[in-house]
């Protein structure tokens, strides 16, 4: 792994979802940046993209958050090479596993993360107000700008599921694939809550 690109997996980012005004363009600008700066930094021609499985089946269609992802890497101006789909409420010990995988078959790719933070962080959001998630969102994003991967490792699956964050395990799946590579540090890392739910959006580097 080069470069790691954490990009929301909101469907107000797919243009299916767009309505009159369009909502997700300011976070689908700053993913597809972020994405093109990965990209030319690494001179990749593709990408290896993480995404987590549906909490709820939608039919045939690939799960949304490999849908966004797909969506922004296009926009980016590349392609996805290869694509890893965990489920949302993968063990630790499974990601752990696709992660040393992926940074075995992939040790140049540039990595995207499709990955929410929690939920619950407004009365209105999906799951309606938890005081906890302020916290562990706040974990998330430290451990991202700090570049620390076994922060990232020792977020408890519980907690995780009981803020509805669906990031965790695709997460989880990065830090096991960057786990032990020296020099990197993140570039860039920001978040916001519109809707109550935690929109993250991250750049971290090897350089």
């Amino acid at each position: 792994m080069t470069s790691l690109v954490v990009v929301p997996g909101a469907p107000l980012l797919l243009p299916e979802y767009t309505g009159r005004q369009d909502a997700g363009a300011p976070w689908r600008q700053r993913a597809v940046d972020a994405l093109r700066a990965a990209v030319a930094e690494d001179g990749a021609a593709s990408v290896v993209l993480v995404a987590a499985t549906d909490r709820e089946p939608r039919g045939t269609r690939p799960p949304l958050a490999e849908r966004v992802g797909r969506h922004l890497v296009e926009r980016a101006g590349t392609t996805v090479g290869a694509t890893v789909v965990v489920a949302w409420d993968a063990p630790v010990a499974e990601c752990r596993t696709a992660g040393e995988r992926l940074a075995h078959s992939h040790p140049g790719a540039t990595l995207v993360v499709v990955a929410d933070g929690t939920a619950r962080r407004g009365e209105k959001a999906p799951g309606h107000l938890d005081p906890r998630a302020f916290a562990l969102d706040e974990e998330v994003l430290d451990a991202l700008r700090a570049a620390d991967p076994g922060r990232l490792l020792a977020l408890d699956p519980d907690l995780c599921a009981a803020l509805l964050m669906h990031g965790r395990a695709p997460l989880q799946v990065a830090a096991a694939a960057w786990a032990g590579r020296a020099g990197l540090r993140c570039a860039t890392a920001e978040a916001a809550d519109p809707y109550g739910v935690q929109y993250l959006v991250a750049r971290l580097t090897g350089g």
